[in-house]
């Protein structure tokens, strides 16, 4: 992401995502949170992580910033130990195993760990915050829809990234293959509080989340309330809009992942609702 990027809600859970929902990252990061600072071989040894597996989770826990590698006196060796940023994790675990618990397909045939990853890295992929975004006031779209919406190349790689979403249950679709319509599922609008800690922490602990957007950004962001379930996003204006309404969507982009009923909208989103139903 470069330095000018203006970063979204959206943008920083997917940067997260991408640094700590490989599989087995939850399971060395607890191994390391109750055991302390662990040689690499002291965690395969009493862990389900394969040995073959261990050097690319912890390598991309390292460039995430919550592992760390310490130096060893009097040894050329190094340990493996949290970081403060590592600590922190949480809350986002929580959040994750309660949708996992939830919503998860296949949750019956993983342990709590795995489940983690499993369902944080649904959000490593690229578009999946933006399609569920999309989809969340309620309106079925398609792909063409969609592709006037998303930066994705190619409908088949967009129909392909739906198709895997739809199989992981957090959207649905209806209609033949050539017209289908896509809406978001109940699964898909519970995975907010899971967006909003994996932002969160990236917030907080990634200094390439936290880049301020570029002069030729202008961002607007809407405060739904402070109920812990609603998510935010701030989002930059497009370059060209095709009608006022297209833009003030974009301009307010809003949305409420929720558990539970979020507080009413302010009058803007309203605005905006009326807009697009023209």
């Amino acid at each position: 992401m470069p330095a000018t990027a203006n970063v979204t809600v959206l943008d920083r859970a997917q940067l997260a995502a991408e640094g700590i929902s490989t599989r087995w990252s939850t399971r060395v990061l607890r191994m390391l949170g109750s055991s302390g600072p662990l040689r690499p071989v002291e965690i395969t040894d009493s862990s389900l992580v394969p040995a073959g597996s261990l050097h690319r989770v912890t390598g991309l826990l390292e460039r995430a910033g919550a592992i760390t590698r310490l130096p060893v006196p009097g040894s050329p060796r190094s340990v493996l130990a949290l970081t403060d940023a590592g600590r922190t994790l949480g809350p986002v675990h929580a959040a994750a195993l309660d949708w996992a618990d939830r919503h998860l397909v296949g949750r019956a045939d993983l342990e709590a760990p795995e489940a983690i990853d499993d369902a944080m890295s649904l959000f490593a992929l690229p578009h999946t915050g933006a399609v569920l975004f999309e989809l969340v006031a309620g309106e079925p779209l398609t792909v063409p829809q969609f592709s006037e919406r998303l930066p994705v190349v190619g409908a088949s790689i967009l129909h392909h990234r739906l198709s895997m979403l739809a199989e992981h249950g957090l959207i649905s679709r209806s209609g033949t293959r050539r017209s289908y319509r896509w809406r978001i599922s109940e699964a898909g609008i519970h995975a907010g509080a899971m967006v909003r800690e994996l932002s969160g922490w990236a917030e907080r602990c990634l200094p390439s989340a936290a880049h301020p957007a570029s002069a030729g950004q202008v961002t607007s962001s809407i405060t739904l309330g402070s109920g812990t379930d609603v998510v935010v996003v701030a989002a930059p204006s497009p370059a060209t809009s095709r009608t006022d309404s297209a833009r003030l969507r974009r301009d307010t982009l809003r949305i409420h992942f929720s558990h539970a009923p979020g507080p009413q909208p302010p009058a803007l989103l309203h605005s905006a609702a009326a807009g697009l139903r023209r």
